[in-house]
């Protein structure tokens, strides 16, 4: 037994994707979504437990020929609901969402008997022929991983949905840079129609081409991805475990549709810059567009839509280049200047460091030191 490339870089994907879990699994924040995201983990690890034991060549030993694990099935919907309670950490966790992991019972049910059924067979060539009279290639290859892809595509697609739908409201009706923005989903949604795309190809050139060439070099790259995505995930993971979303997210107001005139649009947009330049409704680092729309008096939908037609951005960023503004007034009073940055970002709104460091950057094209620095001369 001789570790390869791939199932050293597996092998410490699967130590650092149960030290993840553990802590994931005990953090007493968001409980819900960081038990569904360890669930995911301990899939992947699973996943790749099984290369490995194809790569060492420990599946011809007597204990692990068919090594119960259908993980295949149990990733995409632990994903899933990760993400659900992520965006929606007050929400109950019900028997009729339990069905979504019908097919894992069923598979690793069937993964378990297999492997009993055939333990007190001393030869792996009986073992062999006891298993296809079980017809266990066509289920696992075929069926279970076929299933398995089909519900990677479903669980992404509600995946994405869901998160697109939290990003609009996010956009569109908050300005309290708290809220995380999970950009590192997106990406993760990135990584797994890859994977999906990667192994129906090699999957179908297998079936229908029998190249099998073609077909152990797509597991050794697939070692590779895979070990890459438990890092990711692990990592991406454990740095979200603090947070928790509790959110009652309304149906997204179509900001690109409204009734108003455009005189009604231009007298919105006139109260509104009025009352920024005012009474600084920015300054309040939790706004929302209701609260604004309170103020004005006008309804959230006609001042949805005067921000996007009118001002061409988000409330999001609107309410950000006002607070962004405000704060290169600050950083340039001599009298400000023994405060510290993020000091002076907090009292014009911001209550994330991160995100005012990343905003900045993003309005004024330079960091807040090398604005200081450019108008010091």
């Amino acid at each position: 037994m001789q570790f390869s490339l791939f199932s050293t870089l597996l092998f410490i994907g699967i130590i650092q994707g149960l030290v993840t879990s553990v802590i994931l699994l005990l953090t007493k924040h968001n409980k819900r979504s960081n038990r569904f995201l360890a669930f995911a983990i301990l899939a992947l690890c699973l996943l790749s437990t099984n290369r490995i034991l194809h790569s060492l060549g420990l599946w011809h030993t007597h204990y692990l020929r068919f090594f119960p694990s259908s993980a295949e099935v149990l990733i995409a919907p632990s994903f899933y609901f990760f993400i659900i309670y992520l965006l929606h950490s007050n929400r109950k966790f019900t028997w009729k969402q339990a069905l979504h992991f019908l097919p894992f019972a069923v598979f690793q049910s069937y993964s378990f008997f297999v492997y009993f059924y055939t333990l007190t067979t001393p030869s792996l060539y009986e073992k062999d022929l006891i298993a296809e009279s079980l017809h266990f290639g066509f289920i696992k290859n075929i069926i279970e991983e076929g299933i398995g892809n089909t519900l990677t595509v479903i669980y992404t697609a509600l995946g994405y949905k869901d998160l697109r739908s939290y990003r609009i409201w996010l956009k569109n009706t908050n300005a309290d840079n708290s809220y995380p923005d999970f950009s590192w989903l997106w990406r993760l949604f990135t990584l797994c129609i890859i994977l999906v795309a990667y192994l129906t190809t090699g999957h179908l050139l297998h079936v229908f081409f029998r190249l099998n060439d073609v077909f152990t070099l797509h597991w050794d790259l697939f070692s590779i991805y895979l070990a890459f995505v438990v890092y990711y995930v692990g990592f991406a993971g454990y740095k979200q475990s603090h947070v928790e979303v509790a959110i009652n997210m309304t149906k997204n107001l179509k900001v690109n549709s409204s009734n108003i005139t455009k005189s009604e649009v231009q007298n919105i947009a006139h109260l509104l810059e009025k009352s920024m330049m005012q009474d600084k409704l920015f300054l309040n680092p939790t706004l929302s567009l209701k609260e604004v729309s309170d103020a004005l008096d006008v309804s959230q939908r006609n001042l949805s839509y005067t921000i996007n037609q009118h001002f061409q951005k988000s409330f999001r960023e609107l309410i950000n280049e006002y607070r962004i503004e405000e704060i290169k007034t600050q950083l340039n009073d001599e009298n400000l200047k023994k405060r510290s940055i993020f000091g002076i970002a907090m009292d014009c709104g911001f209550n994330s460091e991160a995100s005012f460091y990343r905003v900045f950057k993003k309005n004024t094209g330079s960091s807040p030191k090398e604005f200081l620095h450019a108008n010091s001369h």
